[in-house]
């Protein structure tokens, strides 16, 4: 009677099984290009991070989707994207005026005079 309740849970789980490996196999591919979009993400991030100390844009930007107010030929309302820095006092160091800096009078050399051409030539 073992056997035949083996036989039994075995047709009964057949279809879970499939379905099983048909999930595990979907999860394989989708694990491979969440890793191909990691390795571009990654690639475009980088100038970025190295400018920020290893803050992303993601991390740095909100997105803002504005209705302007207006609508295109079909009737469908005009949106303009913004990004907007969410700490613009605290990541983005201020930009200032840079100062002339003053140069020695020693360290300019005065510019040399011409010799004379020769008249007798």
């Amino acid at each position: 009677m073992a056997v035949s309740q083996i036989k039994n849970t075995a047709k009964s789980c057949y279809f879970l099984s499939k379905e099983k490996e048909k999930l595990e196999k979907e999860i394989a591919e989708k694990q491979a290009r969440l890793e191909e979009v990691n390795a571009q993400y990654d690639e475009y991030q980088a100038p970025i991070k190295r400018m920020t100390g290893g803050y992303t844009t993601n991390e740095l930007l909100d997105r803002q989707v504005v209705d302007t107010g207006k609508v295109d030929k079909d009737g469908r309302p005009i949106k303009v994207t913004n990004y907007v820095l969410k700490y613009p006092d605290t990541i983005v160091p201020p930009t200032e005026e840079a100062e002339p800096t003053a140069v020695p009078e020693e360290a300019v050399a005065a510019p040399e005079e011409p010799e004379p051409a020769d008249p007798a030539i």
